[in-house]
């Protein structure tokens, strides 16, 4: 049972215990929360955030003298097991040097809400700054952390346009554009796209590249071949089952994913419904990750430079610790070529054939 907002803070900080009786929870669950140092169910973990941000707590801060953080760069990134960060985050790495700061990894767990706790809560510590990667927040909620806290902050693919809020960003429509023609040359009209989390800036942007080249092709994209899930293995192959488990005679022959790891579903799925790849469908993913060539087959997808946008972050936050100006509105836009592999070849001939 969740109790009546601002209920006994009136007057006073609210607390630890205030958020507890608040989501009706004990002090131990909402610290496991914070903390993310056991499972909690996710109906519990809204909860807790739902007072969190219903009283406006906000956990002590850590003292100045701290140096486990002091001038360190956090670094926030949606999902630890996306080998895609792990490249984002050796760059900042290495370009911070053995001499620079420390960089702080939190992973937010594909949680908005989490990811709004940890943001607020590092603003407030003496860091040196903060790169958020792959964020699902409002462009507000950055616009508003930085003027209230001033911590030098850069965006990795998101576009924010704040003049005091660089970023830095992958041509994700551009590349999709060019992998559906890659597609469409190799005579394939029945696309699809398996969309990822549907309310995130690159998301769309894919949309957007993949239906302007199936618009000069005087083709669509059908609103059921176009499957939101969570961009992990899993969703991958639950969004590629839901497409193949279409009539034969409605189904698509190639299919691009929001990213590789949902690629890897996608060819898992294929398989579990018998089918080839290529010769029956065509799987276009996106990241180039390193696991992307050795899968089976090896994956045609698209090379983001994962490792340059992680040495550009760091290049640009440092500029801003330093005490230069921002680069001003706008965003920095790197190219993403396409990678061919095996994954991808002539459409069959008469369209998908059926599955056993």
């Amino acid at each position: 049972m969740i109790h009546g907002a601002g209920a006994g803070v009136r007057g006073r900080r609210p607390t630890l215990a205030d958020v507890a009786h608040h989501a009706g929870v004990s002090p131990s669950t909402v610290s496991r929360v914070l903390n993310n140092s056991a499972p909690v169910r996710d109906e519990v973990r809204g909860r807790v955030f739902s007072s969190i941000t219903a009283l406006r707590y906000e956990p002590p801060s850590v003292r100045p003298d701290v140096p486990a953080l002091q001038g360190s760069v956090v670094l926030l990134i949606p999902d630890i097991l996306n080998p895609y960060f792990a490249d984002i985050a050796r760059g900042v790495q290495d370009e911070a040097g053995a001499g620079g700061p420390m960089i702080v990894l939190l992973d937010t767990t594909e949680d908005p809400q989490r990811e709004e706790q940890l943001l607020r809560a590092f603003a407030r510590q003496p860091v040196g700054g903060i790169i958020a990667c792959g964020s699902r927040l409002p462009i507000e909620q950055f616009v508003a952390v930085r003027s209230r806290y001033r911590v030098p902050m850069v965006v990795l693919n998101r576009s924010i346009r704040h003049p005091e809020i660089p970023c830095v960003m992958a041509d994700s429509e551009n590349s999709a554009y060019h992998a559906t023609r890659h597609l469409l040359n190799l005579n394939h009209t029945l696309i699809a796209f398996i969309a990822g989390p549907s309310a995130a800036e690159m998301a769309q942007a894919r949309r957007r590249g993949i239906e302007t080249a199936l618009a000069e092709a005087g083709l669509t994209l059908p609103p059921e071949w176009s499957v939101s899930s969570l961009p992990n293995v899993n969703g991958g192959f639950m969004a590629m089952s839901s497409l193949l488990a279409l009539p034969s005679t409605d189904r698509p022959t190639a299919v691009i994913a929001y990213n590789d790891i949902m690629a890897l579903g996608a060819l898992h799925a294929a398989r579990a419904h018998r089918l080839r790849v290529p010769e029956d469908i065509s799987v276009v993913g996106f990241d180039d990750i390193a696991m992307a060539a050795h899968a089976n087959p090896p994956l045609t997808t698209v090379a983001q430079p994962k490792y340059r946008m992680g040495r550009l972050a760091m290049q640009l936050l440092r500029r801003m610790i330093e005490g230069h100006p921002s680069p001003g509105e706008g965003y920095t836009l790197l190219e993403s070529p396409l990678v061919v592999r095996e994954s991808t070849g002539p459409a069959p001939v008469g369209g998908m054939p059926g599955t056993g």
